[in-house]
């Protein structure tokens, strides 16, 4: 399955853009949630300064050797 997620501003339309949606082929479920309706995933970085500083401290790791290794970042992710 895919998920495919809509950010609509002010609730424009709402109604028409659900019914829309609803009536495409190959689409299973339409669920709309207001609000903040992200999980947010303990590790992830979500706007860019964060993104930035997680990919400035990888590069410094990997220059001082302390690359992990991908069993350890499985390890990880499952904790998520």
């Amino acid at each position: 399955m895919t998920t495919m997620m809509v950010s609509i501003e002010n609730n424009a339309d709402i109604n028409n853009i659900v019914l829309a949606v609803r009536q495409l082929k190959g689409v299973a479920e339409v669920d709309v949630q207001k609000g903040v309706a992200f999980e947010h995933i303990p590790g992830l970085s979500y706007t860019h300064e964060e993104c930035m500083a997680d990919i400035f401290e990888a590069e410094e790791n990997y220059v001082m050797g302390q690359m992990t290794s991908s069993g350890e970042l499985k390890k990880r992710v499952a904790t998520w």
